[in-house]
C-alpha cells in the first residue's frame, strides 16, 4: 500500500491521465466491430502516451503514440482505400520495432521494452483483421504483456486497466460465443 500511494505522489498528474486511459480503453473492448476498437483504443492511446511519457517509460509512451495513429489509420479501413492497403499492419509492426530499438538504445529502458514491442508488435495485427472474435483472443495476449510492462513502470491505471480489460475482454468473448 505504501508503494502506491508513493506513486501517486510522485506522480499525480500522470496517474490522472492514465485514470482517464483506463475508462476509455475498457469500454473500446465492448465495441462491435474492429473498427469500433481500433477508433476507442485511439483516443485511449493519446491519454496512455501522456501518461506513460510522465512516467518515463519511454517506450511505452512512443508506442501509444503509434498507437494512437495506428488506431485513426485503422478506423477509416473500409471507408478509405488508403487506408485499406494490407501493408498498414507490416508498416505499423516495423515502426513499433524501430521505436523500441530508439528508446532501448537512447533511453537505456532496459529489456520491458520488449513487453511492450512484443504486445503493440501483435496488437498490429489483433486490430487490422475483419474476425472480431479473432481480434479479441489476441487482445487477451496483448494485455497480459502490457499488464507485466505497466507493473514495472509504476502504472497505476494500466495495471488497473490490463486487469479490467482483460474481465471486459472475456465478457465479449462469453458474449459473442452466445450469439448465432
Amino acid at each position: 500500500m505504501n508503494e502506491l500511494v508513493r506513486l501517486v505522489a510522485e506522480h499525480p498528474v500522470a496517474q490522472a491521465l492514465g485514470l482517464i486511459a483506463l475508462v476509455v480503453t475498457c469500454l473500446s473492448y465492448q465495441a462491435r466491430t474492429t473498427r469500433g476498437i481500433a477508433l476507442r483504443q485511439a483516443v485511449g492511446s493519446f491519454f496512455w502516451t501522456a501518461h506513460l511519457l510522465l512516467l518515463g517509460a519511454w517506450t511505452g509512451g512512443l508506442l501509444n503514440l503509434l498507437g494512437l495513429v495506428r488506431g485513426s489509420v485503422y478506423s477509416q479501413r473500409g471507408e478509405r482505400a488508403w487506408a485499406s492497403r494490407p501493408f498498414w499492419p507490416w508498416l505499423f509492426g516495423a515502426l513499433c520495432v524501430g521505436a523500441a530499438a530508439w528508446a532501448g538504445l537512447t533511453q537505456g529502458e532496459g529489456p520491458r521494452l520488449l513487453l511492450s514491442v512484443a504486445a503493440q508488435c501483435l496488437g498490429c495485427y489483433a486490430l487490422w483483421t475483419a474476425r472480431v472474435r479473432l481480434a479479441r483472443i489476441l487482445l487477451v495476449f496483448v494485455s497480459l504483456l502490457w499488464l507485466v510492462y505497466d507493473m514495472l513502470s509504476g502504472s497505476i491505471p494500466g495495471t488497473l486497466c490490463e486487469i479490467l480489460s482483460q474481465v471486459s475482454l472475456y465478457a465479449a468473448i462469453a458474449r459473442n460465443r452466445r450469439t448465432p
